[in-house]
């Protein structure tokens, strides 16, 4: 598996490939960072996550969220196996971090990603 390197694609005269667990990661930054629409070939790529930003911090809204990250990860990154329970939201002042435990299907490992979905 390759995939771009986002966001360094533009500081050089080259692109940045990467392969393995970093395209990976990369391609489930982009998924959880798009916004669902955003995408001018998949309007159902992305998630909802600036329809709950401003909503009042709850545990229904968290579960929410948590639901559509497991249906996007399923849909659109089948080289990972992720269970709800195994998917978890932080936040910290103005940072939200979801925290996602998952077998890579590509080498059959277990990873965990921690990505900032929404930061101020």
């Amino acid at each position: 598996m390759k995939s771009i390197k986002f966001p360094k694609m533009f500081s050089s005269v080259s692109t940045n490939i990467v392969t393995d667990r970093d395209a990976t990661y990369n391609n489930l930054y982009i998924l959880l960072k798009s916004e669902m629409g955003e995408l001018f070939g998949d309007p159902y790529f992305g998630i909802n996550l600036k329809r709950y930003i401003f909503e009042q911090n709850n545990s229904i809204l968290r579960d929410i969220l948590v639901d559509e990250i497991y249906n996007q990860i399923k849909v659109f990154m089948p080289q990972l196996t992720v269970t709800r329970k195994d998917i978890t939201l932080t936040s910290d002042k103005a940072k939200i971090y979801a925290h996602i435990k998952c077998i890579n299907k590509l080498d059959f490992t277990n990873n965990t990603y921690n990505l900032v979905l929404y930061e101020e």
